[in-house]
């Protein structure tokens, strides 16, 4: 439904913001003016401008159900583009076909418009549709096989967040809290409960059972999903290359080219100096605060991490804790409800302000704004015999922002968070970067630590 409602918005918007460029240009403002536009001579090109604007609406993906987290920037970006692709395929054409010159300035005049009111008008139709969605309204319902921790997991992030469309029905296994029957029976329970999504989180499922699992969704058109495990993210997509008709497949290869560092480096570095530079009074304030509700220790705490290549550098923050606060436990991991932490530390670490003395570390080199966030050595000498792959974090800067702290915040088990830093290591894009600096921002001002 709200896919149709997009389709007729964008054709009522867009052929309304060449009809207002047109009045414009010959300073037709009154309604009058308005509507004296000459319709039936420009049907035609009214008609050949809509084709082209949906079309690419269409390619971009602008009629698809949007899920994740951020999806309000996807939309807007995905506007900005659409609209900019569109717009340089009709200037291009006003030069191949020479008696399209004249419309040029309605073409450059109608781009601010269609973008601003598309941006609203979209915005407004998403809100509605998570909104829907949010109340079960047009979602799928949904089964997990399995009852172990990982399927708990899964059905408690379905539960959180109902705006991506998925209903949860219950768990198929043995007896057990909303279970809704055994494997064997899951026939029934697909009829019983109309069921149009399986998830599995049941890693001790046989190959056979899968492929018995995967025919049977075929054949009743439900949609089946697995949860993977760290070497299932490791392979995703991966590449087949082909040595005298002997198939080779190669693992999914790092998006981190040399092109791809240098960009990132360069924003690390301008939006580091901006940072710097806006916040410098700010952090001098903070460190009198630290020193003066805590003295005894310094304001800025540094800590050794562990960066790219297992590079050990020091990372800088201001002090949430009492002085020498490890002279007794030695290295730990904190905790939420730490005992050692200071008045103003829990206040600082609650706005996240705490972090801001690591732009430096940014500006250096040492980090980047978006990465893996940096564990210390005694840690990671500890992980690294413990979890598969857990070095491959390291390949990149580790960041201020983590997309592994975004889902799970920053108690998450090691083990868990390979999982997101591979993913983010493996699918990183500039514009998922940009999304979670944008979250990242979203948590600071709502006093959050974590989404």
């Amino acid at each position: 439904m709200f896919i149709l409602v997009r389709l007729i918005t964008d054709i009522i918007i867009i052929s309304l913001s060449y009809i207002l460029a047109y009045s414009i240009k010959f300073n037709l403002f009154s309604w009058a003016g308005i509507f004296s536009f000459p319709l039936f001579q420009y049907a035609n090109y009214l008609l050949f401008i809509l084709f082209i604007y949906l079309l690419v609406f269409f390619f971009v993906g602008m009629y698809k159900l949007r899920k994740g987290f951020l999806i309000e920037f996807d939309e807007l970006w995905g506007i900005f583009f659409s609209l900019i692709t569109a717009w340089s395929i009709l200037i291009v054409l006003t030069f191949i076909r020479g008696e399209y010159e004249y419309s040029r300035p309605i073409i450059l005049l109608s781009w601010p418009i269609s973008f601003i009111a598309l941006t609203v008008a979209r915005q407004v139709i998403l809100r509605i549709e998570l909104i829907v969605r949010a109340k079960g309204y047009g979602s799928k319902k949904a089964a997990i096989i399995g009852l172990g921790q990982l399927a708990q997991t899964v059905a408690q992030k379905i539960k959180e967040h109902p705006a991506y469309g998925v209903n949860f029905v219950g768990f198929i296994g043995e007896n057990g809290q909303e279970c809704l029957g055994k494997l064997v029976d899951i026939n029934r329970i697909v009829d019983q409960n109309k069921i149009e999504i399986l998830y599995i989180a049941d890693k001790s499922i046989s190959r056979e059972k899968l492929t018995e699992l995967a025919e049977f969704c075929a054949q009743r058109g439900i949609s089946l999903g697995t949860i993977p495990d760290v070497f299932e993210i490791l392979t995703t997509s991966p590449s087949v290359e082909d040595i005298e008709g002997l198939p080779i497949v190669s693992l999914k290869e790092t998006r981190f080219t040399p092109l791809n560092r240098f960009f990132k480096r360069t924003f690390d570095l301008v939006l580091s100096l901006f940072g710097i530079i806006i916040f410098a009074v700010p952090m001098i304030i903070i460190a009198i605060l630290v020193r003066i509700t805590s003295p005894g220790g310094p304001a800025v705490y540094k800590q050794e991490r562990v960066g790219r290549q297992g590079k050990v550098f020091n990372v800088c923050k201001f002090r949430t804790m009492i002085p020498n606060a490890e002279e007794s436990t030695g290295p730990i991991l904190a905790t939420e409800d730490d005992p050692r932490k200071t008045a103003f530390g829990k206040f600082l670490r609650m706005t996240n302000l705490d972090e801001l003395p690591q732009l430096f570390n940014i500006l250096e080199g040492d980090m980047s704004f978006v990465g893996p966030r940096p564990e210390r050595p005694e840690f990671v000498r500890e992980f690294r015999q413990l979890i598969p792959k857990y070095m491959e974090r390291h390949k990149i800067r580790p960041g201020l922002a983590g997309w592994a702290q975004l889902h799970g915040g920053y108690n998450m088990p090691a083990e868990e968070k390979i999982k997101y830093d591979l993913y983010y290591v493996e699918n990183w894009s500039f514009l998922l970067d940009i999304k979670i600096i944008l979250k990242y921002i979203q948590i600071a001002f709502t006093l959050q630590r974590r989404n």
